[in-house]
């Protein structure tokens, strides 16, 4: 039997968005329905998330942006994740992750999946160890059974993807810590994980009860984020030897749960210098059997302190180039501090910025013709086509605001090199005296 024959919400949604998703994605409804059962597309949604904008993900379809909210120990403001959500979605990004690590996180993700259509991601793993920290004690002390009820509690809740780090293993856990690397385990998941598991003396409890995650997702419709805890967190670490020891779990893995009916795509890596993106990419595509691949930037220097969204955008366009299906984005607060709302806003744009230099490179229409027309546009002079067809119309009303009744802009005026040959005649043409 197919996914969609053992999946019977994603069978519904396929019967009720089909036609709509088709339109927008510029695909079949045909080829979604092969991209699903061949495991290389998913569609976020779980009935319990009211009013949810039921997503795919999976290119050839259209390139898809994450914003991380949430709140930290140092930082817990639950209005201003909400605000950071509501600037999310205004901005265009298409899904949010609530990785809250302090306070009342229940409220907080109830409240995100009640104020939004937005599918949402979860890393229970944060909320299992949370209560610990909360009360000064060892974060891996929690118990499997305490994993497995928060990630069907999630899952009723509404949540529609989870990072499930169930790659780590113990072997891959140790070649990440053993000191080849230089910035070790970076992942929050991957790292507490690699706690656990010494300190337990035990195997990943995400792997060793892996049927029963299969089966709380597929009664939900829940994606498993099959989560990259073992990521190189410097460019001096990509692609070493945890880093692939996990991916290649991970290929297993979405295999298993493509046959059990639940849908799965993997995360990416961290920090891959420009010339590894390619390799990085097709490869990750390669051992995991081209399921859909969520990425981290990734990130081309390890350098860019408060601008890792750029950094992050950089590594994006060409990640989607080579076969990256969605984009998580980096903000400008990346490695430093809790990013803010203006930060939510211009990580968001950074991300489709990668996302459109992608997709007019692979010429998908959509891409392409956007590119035409703002470019007509400014042929033009129309202020009304350009931000019609910009990717952030709110910036560029905000710098034209103090000479928004010009024709030209404010860096050429009457210099403006458009207009300078307004009135003559073609080139070879000559007037007649």
């Amino acid at each position: 039997m197919s996914l969609t024959q053992k999946n019977s919400i994603v069978s519904s949604y396929l019967k009720m968005h089909g036609p709509s998703l088709a339109t927008h994605e510029h695909v079949s409804v045909e080829q979604m329905r092969s991209g699903l059962d061949g495991g290389t597309m998913v569609l976020l949604g779980n009935p319990a998330h009211k009013n949810v904008s039921v997503t795919l993900i999976g290119q050839p379809g259209r390139v898809k942006v994450n914003a991380n909210i949430g709140t930290s120990p140092m930082i817990n403001n639950v209005e201003m994740e909400l605000q950071k959500l509501r600037l999310a979605e205004k901005a265009g990004a298409h899904t949010v992750m609530d990785l809250s690590t302090a306070g009342d996180l229940d409220e907080v993700r109830v409240r995100i999946l009640a104020e939004s259509p937005l599918p949402l991601g979860t890393v229970p793993l944060y909320s299992v160890a949370q209560p610990y920290v909360a009360r000064g004690e060892d974060p891996s002390d929690f118990s499997t059974a305490e994993l497995l009820e928060e990630i069907e509690k999630e899952a009723e809740q509404g949540v529609d993807f989870m990072t499930l780090h169930c790659g780590v293993t113990a072997k891959a856990a140790r070649l990440g810590s053993d000191g080849r690397r230089v910035l070790g385990i970076v992942s929050r998941g991957g790292s507490l994980l690699a706690r656990w598991m010494k300190r337990h003396g035990k195997e990943n409890p995400m792997l060793e009860h892996y049927d029963e995650l299969l089966k709380i997702c597929l009664k939900h419709n829940v994606t498993i984020s099959l989560g990259d805890g073992l990521r190189p967190g410097a460019g001096a670490d990509a692609g070493d030897a945890a880093q692939w020891e996990e991916v290649s779990v991970l290929g297993d893995l979405a295999r298993q749960a493509l046959e059990y009916g639940v849908q799965a795509m993997i995360e990416g890596p961290g920090h891959v210098p420009l010339h590894l993106v390619q390799s990085q990419i097709q490869g990750i595509k390669r051992l995991t059997n081209n399921a859909p691949l969520y990425v981290l930037g990734p990130l081309t220097t390890d350098a860019a302190a408060g601008y890792d969204h750029i950094a992050g955008a950089i590594g994006g366009a060409q990640a989607a180039y080579f076969g990256a299906d969605f984009l998580c984005y980096l903000t400008p607060a990346e490695h430093v501090t809790l990013p803010g709302p203006e930060d939510v806003w211009d990580g968001v744009k950074a991300s489709l910025i990668a996302a459109q230099s992608a997709e007019t490179a692979l010429g998908r229409p959509w891409a392409v013709e956007r590119d035409l027309a703002i470019s007509k546009a400014r042929a033009a002079l129309d202020w009304d086509a350009m931000a019609a067809n910009a990717l952030d119309p709110h910036t560029l009303a905000k710098r034209r605001k103090d000479f928004h009744k010009e024709k030209e802009c404010a860096m050429c005026g009457s210099f403006c090199a458009i207009r300078m040959l307004e009135g003559l005649e073609p080139e070879g043409g000559c007037k007649k005296s």
